[in-house]
């Protein structure tokens, strides 16, 4: 995964073409990028990012931004009254309990992988 600017690229290899592909994942528009090392992904992932904003600077004169917010997630039954539960016995309303959950993961995971 790359992050450039908020903008988030995820990466894959293309067995056909040898190359490595990515693909923006966090914005309204498709944008695509490839290299065949990690400097070409990356250099190419940070110029598809540069032209969309120049592009979009051109054509609306709005610098554009990735979108965020709103995070839609599939949660069984079971574990929906659990969070709910939880955030009660804590005060919280659940967006509140779960993103304090959230923010404590990351910044384990991110620390675990710096």
């Amino acid at each position: 995964m790359l992050i450039y600017k908020g903008f988030i690229g995820q990466i894959e290899y293309d067995n056909e073409t040898g190359k490595l592909v990515g693909e923006v994942i966090n914005c309204i528009d498709v944008l695509e990028f490839e290299g065949v090392s990690a400097d070409e992904i990356k250099a190419g992932f940070k110029q598809c990012i540069e032209d969309y904003i120049a592009c979009q600077k051109e054509l609306t004169g709005v610098y554009p931004t990735p979108f965020v917010g709103n995070f839609t997630v599939c949660l069984s039954t079971d574990k929906q009254n659990k969070i709910i539960k939880a955030a009660h016995a804590k005060g919280q309303s659940v967006s509140h309990w779960l993103n304090q959950r959230i923010e404590r993961h990351l910044t384990s995971y991110f620390k675990d992988i710096a």
